[in-house]
């Protein structure tokens, strides 16, 4: 069995690939799932600063979308996101 998590599209370090992941495992796979930015950061226990940094890459990969919600900053996974993140358990 592979463990290795398989991509296609722009190369990305362990940071990006875990947070790719745990997006996809709590859910944040469309708009309507987007987790707040603050909440997620809590969850990973990171900073703020340092997730931002993180999940910049996955936006510039177009993996996630950042957006704004009720007043605050939420991520979720865009489809290719998704697909990437799943490829990892197959």
């Amino acid at each position: 069995m592979c463990t290795k998590m398989r991509r296609d599209g722009p190369s990305m370090n362990e940071g990006p690939k875990i947070l790719l992941s745990a997006l996809m495992v709590l859910g944040a796979q469309s708009p309507e799932k987007a987790l707040p930015i603050d909440e997620l950061a809590t969850k990973l226990g990171m900073g703020v600063p340092e997730l931002q940094r993180e999940l910049d890459k996955l936006t510039e990969a177009g993996y996630a979308v950042t957006t704004r919600q009720e007043g605050r900053a939420k991520v979720y996974l865009t489809g290719t996101g998704v697909i990437t993140a799943s490829s990892a358990y197959s």
